[in-house]
């Protein structure tokens, strides 16, 4: 058992008791002698953060095919590059995604790439959360349909023990699958209770071109295919009408907001006010850092709550207790992972931050100073599943994991 001692919950100070991996008990005052104690006077506690897309390996890309749209990006720049990886680069390289997440405060991300086993063991290396779906990309290649689906059985067949852990599937989008695909795992992850996550709207290229192809827009095909669903996530969901707002209402879909990708990649902005209004679950994503840059949270909390406002034309568009629940709450309750408040019964999955830190002073609202103010400085430390996994802004091997990665983007240059 783990007491931390004097931390600032809810605007007063109090105990909390970890028991295993979870929240046991917050009270003014708890005496547990048994209990490892961790003074955490001068701290806060607030739930660790649910990223719900990224592509974790792509940490070699950062600052690479930057001021290009989302078409050009990806078939001069990302495509080129990525035919050179190797199973054996995708752990360093995962190892040091998460080293960048844990620093910024997550704990749970969903991935969306290729070579899985090196991000799994990265994942159960690093201690935190993970849900890792096969990636399915088959370019409308008859072969390579069979060859997705065989190993996408096998990744969700495949025995696994880490409580940590949650394996998915996923297609690319409706540009790069074919339909017998995206239905085979949709079926496929119905048949086995897991999740599956695609790229959908995220221009109004990929509308167009859908209407042209199929006579309709991506939602409106994805729900003919009977993709959608609960355990079903979108990610982007940027170009949306008001009949498509109503299936992913009717469907109760997920959708991945990820604001920097979007503008940086002149997609568009999502409508988020416009979404939270009809009753849409919203989550936050990074997406990857080859269209971030970062994996921050914090600054995607920023953007997100100003580009809704700016979308809205309101100041009451993207308000703070709206933004904070996308990117802890939301994301965790998606994938029915108990975690993203601070209560009683729920994960210890938390961060402490400093209130003595320069952007939380003065402390008149401290989730506006998270979203507004904050960056990595402020967390001092991250629990995951009751375990530390960074404590006072250490993690466990960290030269050695930018080593490794560093290797691995020099071999990738040659």
């Amino acid at each position: 058992m783990i007491l931390l001692k004097n931390v600032f919950l809810n605007n007063k100070v109090c105990d909390i008791l970890i028991d295993g991996n979870h929240l046991a008990q917050i009270a003014d005052l708890i005496d547990m002698p048994e209990a490892q104690v961790i003074d955490c006077r001068g701290k806060a506690i607030l739930p660790s953060f649910c990223n719900t897309h990224t592509h974790a390996s792509m940490m070699f890309l950062r600052g690479i095919g930057e001021d290009k749209n989302l078409f050009d990006w990806l078939n001069q720049d990302i495509f080129p590059r990525e035919a050179k990886l190797k199973p054996e680069h995708i752990y360093p390289l995962s190892r040091y995604a998460i080293l960048e997440m844990i620093k910024t405060g997550t704990t749970c991300f969903t991935d969306m790439y290729f070579y899985i086993p090196g991000t799994i063991k990265a994942v159960e290396d690093m201690g935190i959360r993970g849900i890792i779906p096969y990636l399915g990309m088959d370019f409308f290649d008859d072969q390579k349909t069979e060859e997705s689906i065989r190993e996408g059985i096998a990744h969700i067949k495949s025995p696994h023990t880490n409580e940590r852990i949650t394996k998915a599937l996923c297609c690319h989008s409706v540009y790069t699958c074919s339909q017998k695909l995206i239905q085979t795992f949709s079926d496929l992850a119905k048949k086995y209770d897991t999740y599956l996550q695609i790229h959908v709207s995220e221009t109004q290229k990929e509308v167009d071109d859908c209407i042209q192809k199929f006579g309709c827009r991506p939602v409106e095909l994805l729900y003919q295919w009977g993709v959608m669903g609960p355990k079903t996530l979108f990610a982007h969901a940027v170009h949306l009408n008001d009949d498509e707002i109503a299936l992913i209402k009717k469907t109760g879909t997920t959708l991945a907001h990820c604001p920097t990708s979007n503008l940086k990649l002149g997609s568009g902005q999502m409508g988020l006010q416009k979404y939270l209004d009809a009753g849409l679950n919203l989550t936050l994503g990074t997406d990857g850092v080859s269209s971030n840059n970062s994996l921050s949270m914090i600054s995607e909390m920023k953007l997100a709550a100003l580009s809704a406002k700016n979308k809205a034309n309101s100041v009451l568009a993207g308000k703070v207790d709206d933004i904070f629940d996308i990117a802890t709450k939301n994301g965790f309750e998606a994938f029915s992972i108990k975690a993203g408040e601070i209560k009683e019964g729920n994960l210890a999955d938390f961060i402490l931050v400093d209130m003595n830190n320069q952007f939380l002073l003065p402390n008149n609202n401290l989730q506006s100073n998270m979203i507004y103010a904050a960056d990595s400085s402020c967390i001092t430390d991250v629990f995951c599943n009751g375990k530390p996994v960074m404590t006072n802004k250490v993690i466990p091997h960290e030269k050695e994991i930018i080593a490794g990665f560093k290797d691995v983007c020099a071999a990738l240059k040659k």
